[in-house]
């Protein structure tokens, strides 16, 4: 039966598939390739009857503390961490592009009230002026003076 199960199944299509799976899951939980496979040859061997001596420890490269960073990068809690950051980052780089934006606005403004406030002052100017010539008009009226027909002649020096 199991020389049924290893034709259908190959011992390498299985490491394969099972590489693949773990290259997947990320580098917290790889064990090397090799290691897969002596897994699963051990596994069909004990199917068999056969003990083959036990697979030894995977000597890694990486020192302990470093396999320690590592895997502290890759908790959740930190990438939690790094999601809230950059969130916060995001809003406070919007913020700074919108207040940009409202100074800006803001100075427009203002210089809109400042042509306003002169165009105020000189209608305000000729408001008078129109107010002393119809004051004027009414108090000659009041003395019986009358507005000539003739034009007015003007004498230049």
């Amino acid at each position: 039966m199991i020389e049924s199960i290893n034709k259908l199944l190959p011992v390498d299509r299985v490491a394969s598939v099972t590489k693949a799976a773990v290259m997947k899951a990320g580098p917290a939980v790889q064990p090397s390739f090799e290691r897969i496979k002596k897994k699963l040859e051990l596994s069909r061997n004990r199917a068999s009857g056969f003990r083959p001596a036990p697979i030894e420890q995977d000597a890694s490269p990486l020192s302990p503390s470093l396999k320690e960073r590592f895997s502290s990068l890759l908790r959740l809690r930190t990438f939690g961490i790094l999601v809230a950051v950059t969130v916060c980052l995001t809003l406070y780089i919007n913020n700074l592009l919108t207040i940009n934006a409202l100074s800006a606005e803001n100075e427009i403004l203002r210089e809109k009230i400042s042509i306003s406030r002169s165009i105020n002052a000189a209608l305000e100017v000729e408001l008078q002026e129109h107010q002393t010539i119809h004051r004027i008009s009414s108090q000659a009226e009041k003395h019986g003076l009358r507005e000539s027909a003739v034009p007015a002649v003007e004498i230049f020096y």
